[in-house]
């Protein structure tokens, strides 16, 4: 079995997760090949994609998964971020906009704070909280029709990461605020369980309030996640399974006790 990981630079903020994961999978004693962006379009990968592709798994950043499905004829995965089905664990407001309308009305004495992130283009830039021009700055170069997901800002005392594979939460992993603020775990349970359509692997963020209300931050698929905490076996078999879940091919039962 192989599995290629992507190569980045050290100051890119996907870089420990490939590195983690290029280890773990070269304990479960895959061959371990590393490449970088630009070797998709030089071919390096296609003899595996497309006449091998049940002897390989591949963890890269969020475009450069995308861009193999297509090389590989693979239809593209939709964006999660926050599932209808998951609406009664949102609590907030949360719309489509694009970028030229949040400039627009950033200023105007009705403007509240808000959250935007890109709608499909999930890295175009980091989400961002913004409550006048200047938080905007970052973004100069986003152009105006661009798609963003807009939600009413909630400022969470203390963020978590469940993951879940097959359904079960196999850990969940502390990444902002105060690590002692604890989210309800029977919430948690009883989404993961609501989450209607859900991939075979996925991780669900959640925030807690300043007045202890547990609060769905976003749904993140299982093919790109960073890892807060996760075992690494763990951790690649989430990658793997939802891997071969994109590819169209069988759930091989990567993550169980024997297979880990």
């Amino acid at each position: 079995m192989r599995a290629y990981v992507q190569q980045v630079r050290d100051s890119d903020f996907i870089y420990l997760p490939m590195v983690e994961a290029a280890h773990w999978f070269d304990r479960r004693g895959y061959e371990v090949i590393r490449f970088e962006y630009a070797d998709i379009a030089k071919g390096a990968l296609d003899d595996d994609l497309l006449h091998h592709p049940d002897e390989m798994v591949v963890r890269g950043g969020v475009g450069t998964i995308r861009q193999l499905l297509q090389r590989a004829g693979r239809p593209l995965p939709p964006n999660i971020d926050l599932p209808p089905s998951l609406s009664e664990w949102i609590g907030r407001r949360f719309w489509q906009s694009t970028m030229g309308k949040i400039r627009a009305t950033v200023d105007s004495p009705e403007f509240q704070p808000i959250h935007i992130k890109p709608l499909n283009e999930q890295k175009l830039f980091k989400g961002t909280v913004v409550r006048a021009f200047r938080d905007l700055i970052p973004t100069a170069s986003i152009a105006s029709d661009v798609l963003v997901l807009v939600q009413e800002f909630v400022d969470f005392v203390s963020e978590w990461r469940a993951f879940v594979l097959r359904d079960k939460i196999l850990n969940i992993g502390h990444y902002r605020g105060d690590p002692l603020v604890f989210p309800d775990t029977n919430i948690v349970r009883t989404a993961v369980q609501a989450f209607e359509d859900r991939p075979i692997s996925f991780g669900m963020d959640w925030g807690i309030t300043s007045s202890g209300r547990t609060l769905l931050v976003e749904v993140n698929d299982g093919f790109s996640l960073g890892n807060y905490g996760l075992r690494g076996p763990e951790y690649s078999a989430l990658i793997e399974a939802r891997w071969r879940q994109l590819m169209g091919l069988p759930d091989n039962g990567v993550g169980d006790i024997a297979n880990c």
